[in-house]
């Protein structure tokens, strides 16, 4: 996702462009894996429950 901000104060203008890129939590696991990671958890929440269509956060834990 790219995205272009442009403030105006009074006569100043800023520009500033930020760029963002959005995964799965399946495609994070495989990159953790990818790199060394010898165990990768998902979780919909930072009480543990399960990642699935009703998660309201991604919460990836890896461990080496």
């Amino acid at each position: 996702m790219e995205n272009r901000w442009i403030m105006l104060k009074g006569s100043e203008r800023i520009e500033t462009e930020l760029s963002h890129r959005l995964y799965a939590g399946s495609e994070i696991a495989a990159l953790l894996h990818d790199c060394g990671f010898n165990r990768v958890d998902v979780y919909g929440d930072l009480e543990g429950n399960p990642y699935d269509h009703t998660a309201r956060q991604l919460v990836v834990v890896g461990y080496k």
